[in-house]
């Protein structure tokens, strides 16, 4: 009886002993699963954040370069270009345009002694005579020629003398300055000079263009905007209703023409000349 007691209790210790082994590997099954989950999403985690890092570097260095690309094609450094081009010529350092946001575009043929070039504008940053430019008309058209000296120079300026209009009407423009009327089939002009230059202002008050209204604005920014100071004489010739606005002046042997599309733009434009 003792020997059965015993033999039940040997087989009972057995059996708890087998239980617990295997409870244990289940345990141990589930700490290595449960490790193998945590590294998995540790190396995911890092892949991903790799992947963001890499794709953040990548769009911040686009951005960098179309920031860089526009920065090139400015107007200040088309400027800067175009003057390693053509040395010993001046330069308008200001666009003329009120319109800050328009990409100016700028072309130009001709060598430092003679030379033509065209400002345009457009909806993207170009370089320097970029081939696309050829077809786009300009708002403003600079011209430099060189002649054998001064004198030949200065014959090539349409000046009038104080002296040839003063006998004139006379019509107030403003700011203490006199401008002379002349008219005649259906035209109109008003005259006046200011130190070497002389000015004058066309309109047609047949149609609806007297030349006054614009002859009084273009005092008003004379007095805000120094035209360069001609070696001997300097030129204005404005027209009410026309893309022909321009400005011309001698600087020693050579001549620059600036021709706008507003009487405005000009002025801004050889005001800021260097």
């Amino acid at each position: 009886m003792k020997l059965y007691k015993l033999g039940g209790v040997l087989l009972l210790s057995l059996v708890l002993v087998g239980c617990s082994n295997g409870n244990s590997g289940k345990q141990s099954s589930n700490n290595e699963s449960k490790t193998d989950m945590q590294n998995s999403s540790s190396a995911a985690n890092s892949s991903n954040s790799t992947s963001t890092s890499q794709s953040d570097t990548s769009t911040a260095s686009s951005d960098n370069n179309s920031q860089s690309d526009w920065q090139s094609y400015d107007f200040s450094s088309l400027t800067k270009d175009l003057s390693s081009k053509l040395s010993d010529t001046l330069f308008p350092q200001n666009a003329g345009l009120s319109d800050s946001a328009k990409n100016i575009h700028i072309r130009y043929n001709g060598n430092s002694a003679d030379s033509t070039i065209y400002y345009s504008t457009g909806s993207d940053a170009l370089a320097l005579n970029d081939s696309s430019l050829k077809g786009e008309k300009p708002y403003a058209v600079l011209a430099k020629r060189s002649y054998s000296s001064t004198s030949e120079a200065q014959s090539h300026l349409d000046y009038t003398a104080a002296s040839e209009i003063k006998g004139l009407p006379k019509v107030d423009l403003g700011h203490s300055i006199v401008g002379h009327t002349q008219s005649g089939a259906g035209q109109q002009y008003i005259s006046w000079n200011e130190g070497n230059w002389s000015i004058s202002v066309h309109g047609s008050p047949v149609n609806n263009t007297t030349p006054k209204k614009l002859a009084v604005s273009s005092v008003n920014m004379f007095e805000n905007y120094s035209l360069p100071a001609p070696n001997t004489q300097g030129v204005v010739k404005f027209n009410v209703g026309s893309s022909a606005q321009v400005i011309t002046w001698q600087a020693g042997n050579v001549v620059y023409r600036l021709q706008a599309t507003d009487p405005a733009v000009a002025i801004r434009m050889a005001a800021s000349m260097k």
